[in-house]
């Protein structure tokens, strides 16, 4: 096992951006500072290379090395969110808190909404080419949201099965509030610049600081959405206010108590 320092290495986990502007805003804004290397590709190199399954991540032990020599040269490296905070456990028994992680958390709504959209434009696959989008179809809890009564679908009805198995998701949340308190709003993130330094002071123990002109110009980006980015948002009750009458009675159905009291603590309203 190489010697190679690793306190200078850390994690942004979540449960998936699905293409959410201010998910890369985050990671870009990261980025935005010399003496920070962000690692963000992990997702996108097992879709195209296919080395491992799509719930598969590699070892984190093994992987925080990688990232220790990759970013040798800077500050501080971090993964954005190839891993979910869960998976992360194990870095504390290993490293202690040479490694620092936080979660990045979203309105349910605004995911949801993000989660939905991601599936219907096909994963930003080329044309013909569905192997991701089967892949969701195959792990979707079909018989369990069939006892539950909801609407009919069949697999072409994209939104509305991703619909019921983003709102499963939503349950799974839950094990975020194991880490303790290392869990922020994304939508403070992007509006609140002492939140954000915040995070960098204890990502890279209090060693990179984003002076002002950096965030100006970071918060600059935040209602721009990037080339490849789908729209900015933010109202989440405007979002609720436009589904129809069997999403809501799916969320009612399918989303337990225990997660939207998670949410909730997290200072959402729905």
């Amino acid at each position: 096992m190489s010697d190679t320092p690793i306190s200078h290495v850390f994690f942004v986990t979540s449960h998936g951006t699905a293409g959410d502007h201010l998910f890369n805003w985050f990671g870009k804004a990261l980025n935005a500072h010399p003496e920070i290397l962000v690692y963000l590709g992990e997702s996108v190199r097992q879709k195209y290379f296919k080395e491992r399954s799509r719930k598969e991540r590699p070892d984190p032990i093994l992987f925080t090395r990688f990232l220790a020599d990759l970013g040798t040269s800077y500050q501080a490296v971090g993964d954005c969110y190839s891993y979910r905070a869960y998976q992360l456990e194990l870095l504390r028994e290993a490293f202690q808190n040479q490694v620092r992680f936080v979660n990045i958390v979203r309105h349910p709504y605004t995911w949801l909404y993000f989660y939905v959209g991601w599936r219907c434009s096909n994963m930003r696959m080329p044309p013909g080419e569905t192997g991701p989008l089967d892949h969701e179809w195959t792990i979707t809890r079909h018989d369990e949201f069939a006892q539950l009564g909801l609407k009919p679908y069949t697999k072409g009805d994209v939104s509305v099965w991703a619909s019921y198995q983003g709102m499963h998701i939503l349950n799974r949340m839950i094990s975020d509030q194991r880490i303790g308190k290392l869990n922020f709003r994304l939508e403070q993130v992007a509006q609140d610049r002492d939140c954000f330094q915040g995070i960098i002071d204890y990502l890279t123990f209090n060693r990179v600081r984003f002076d002002s002109a950096l965030l100006d110009l970071i918060y600059g980006w935040v209602h721009v959405p990037f080339r490849g980015s789908s729209e900015v948002r933010f109202d989440s009750d405007t979002e609720y206010a436009s589904w129809p009458d069997w999403k809501r009675e799916a969320f009612s159905r399918i989303v337990s108590q225990e997660a939207c009291d998670m949410f909730r603590q997290f200072g959402y309203s729905l």
